[in-house]
């Protein structure tokens, strides 16, 4: 305290000082590294290899460094473009390239109309309800069948219930299956090409009709095809 000219004057003796630079907090972290890291899976699904480079190398920054607040404020000021680059997104080439990888797109792999798509269905031929694994495609017996890309045939053969079929491996751990087939023109460990004829649709198996019974797997597991073929229109 001082005194002046009789009347009393309070002096404060506190002095605003300047915050320390604590790291985030635990759960803040992982927050943030979770939405780093996903940035980082968006950037490269669509981005130029630098980008995504970029990308990788904040996120390691990151691991390797304690986050500060002032840290977060600069990357809360770039947010416009971070969000203009979500806005962008392209999910269908985003899921199409998790699956099939880095080659060309897929090409159908015959002509006619799909009838039955991936899903739960009611069975063709029974009571109850059943997985379709696939996609059937009506068209007139005998329409040429073709690989839907590249690969190696990895197995021809006779199902009860696929009746006669072909399984092509392809890149990244991505296989196709045509079943219900009338012939077949490929054989076991053959190289095909992509648009390459591999048979002809029939009505093998349990069909009951002319049609093509389609598949796409990735590591054993079936994937919806219509996510990953090119729009009707472009085949028309």
């Amino acid at each position: 305290m001082a005194w002046n000219h009789g009347r009393q004057e309070y002096r404060s003796r506190w002095q605003p000082q300047s915050l320390p630079k604590t790291s985030l907090p635990g759960w803040a972290w992982q927050a943030l590294a979770a939405l780093m890291i996903f940035f980082v899976i968006l950037g490269a699904s669509q981005s130029k290899l630098e980008r995504a480079e970029d990308l990788v190398a904040m996120v390691r920054r990151a691991v390797e460094n304690d986050i500060t607040y002032d840290d977060v404020k600069a990357w809360v000021a770039n947010l416009p473009e971070i969000v203009s680059t979500v806005a962008g997104f392209d999910l269908e080439k985003f899921w199409a390239r998790g699956v099939i990888g880095k080659q060309s797109t897929l090409i159908w792999p015959c002509e006619g109309e799909v009838v039955s798509y991936f899903g739960w269905r009611s069975n063709p031929d029974s009571q109850g309800m059943s997985l379709h694994q696939g996609i059937d495609i009506a068209a007139e017996e005998g329409t040429q069948v073709v690989a839907v890309a590249e690969g190696i045939v990895t197995s021809v053969r006779q199902s009860d219930s696929y009746g006669l079929m072909v399984e092509i491996e392809h890149s990244q751990g991505f296989s196709s299956v045509y079943a219900h087939l009338g012939t077949v023109s490929v054989m076991k460990d053959q190289k095909i090409r992509q648009g390459e004829a591999l048979g002809t649709v029939g009505k093998s198996g349990n069909a009951t009709g002319p049609h093509l019974h389609f598949e796409i797997r990735k590591e054993g597991l079936e994937v919806d095809p219509m996510t990953l073929l090119p729009p009707r229109s472009k085949i028309q």
